[in-house]
């Protein structure tokens, strides 16, 4: 396989059941991903957006079809098994922020280093690199609660970056953000893929679609439209 190819799906699908209903969330989904893109993921609700991105991030596991990851199969694998691909090779940022109230911004960038078992002293170089590239190292002792929502997005990008991911996964980023907050979290991202970070990113808005280079619509869990598109200047 071309060492380009970050991911590479082939007629994956995932069924959710509910009262012994089976309802195809992806169906038949074939899709490539080069390492550097910027990917953007749109469609209706209930089009499969966040189900095929929780696929490509390994918390769900796809019912069939091929899914390699650094030309590595993953269809047959452990929840244990993705676990350990995904906590090195991926970072995750949500529309909720997903911080942890109980500790301060240090704290909440800190914790997957932990989970790597990175050197203390390494572990606080990478984090004050990542808090001060976002500009956020005068609230590293400040809790979440004391924060504002930009400013928690702003953690929450620098916990899914101090591990040097492969690949960012972003679901809805400025979903909780006023319009001044989602145009700086979008400039971070473009600012993250300009420096070689893969992304992909599910988002409603027409506005942050515009800052990937790609974008593919789904529909009822199948691909629609799969567009390059022209970089958007930061």
């Amino acid at each position: 396989m071309d060492q380009d190819i970050l991911i590479k799906m082939d007629s994956v699908y995932k069924y959710h059941y509910t009262n012994s209903l089976e309802t195809a969330a992806l169906s038949g989904i074939d899709l490539t991903i080069n390492r550097g893109e910027f990917v953007s993921i749109m469609g209706p609700s209930g089009s499969g957006k966040s189900t095929l991105l929780n696929v490509i991030g390994m918390i769900d596991k796809m019912d069939k079809g091929s899914f390699l990851f650094e030309n590595n199969e993953i269809s047959g694998l452990s929840q244990k098994e993705r676990t350990a691909i995904r906590k090195g090779t991926m970072g995750f940022i949500f529309q909720s922020f997903n911080l942890i109230d109980g500790l301060t911004t240090f704290e909440n960038v800190e914790l997957p280093l932990l989970y790597l078992k990175i050197s203390k002293k390494e572990r606080k170089k990478r984090i004050e690199k990542a808090l001060e590239s976002l500009e956020m190292m005068h609230r590293k002792d400040h809790y979440p609660q004391q924060l504002s929502g930009g400013q928690q997005q702003r953690v929450a990008i620098a916990r899914a970056t101090v591990v040097r991911p492969k690949l960012i996964l972003a679901d809805e980023p400025t979903g909780n953000l006023d319009s001044k907050n989602s145009l700086a979290v979008m400039n971070i991202l473009k600012e993250l893929h300009n420096t070689g970070s893969s992304i992909v990113m599910v988002t409603h808005s027409l506005e942050d679609a515009s800052y990937a280079e790609r974008t593919i619509q789904l529909y009822d869990g199948n691909v629609l439209m799969d567009q390059n598109q022209h970089k958007k200047a930061v």
